[in-house]
């Protein structure tokens, strides 16, 4: 059940983080491939974002798991 709570909680800090700062992502995964590009693209911004959204929506599935009845 630790795991599961643990697990659940990286899940929706990692999908946060992803959301509410796709730039920074980008900054520390992309921008090194690119030599014009200053910023990330509309693109890459909205599937982060829709990334992030899953990401959280399944570290909420991981944290009610335990609790659900057998």
């Amino acid at each position: 059940m630790q795991w599961n709570i643990f697990g659940g909680i990286v899940f929706l800090l990692i999908g946060g983080l992803a959301f509410w700062k796709p730039g920074l992502l980008w900054r520390l995964t992309e921008q090194w491939k690119s030599y014009a590009a200053d910023e990330p693209s509309g693109l890459y911004i909205f599937s982060t974002k829709f990334g992030a959204v899953i990401l959280m929506v399944l570290g909420a599935a991981i944290l009610a798991l335990p609790f659900l009845p057998d």
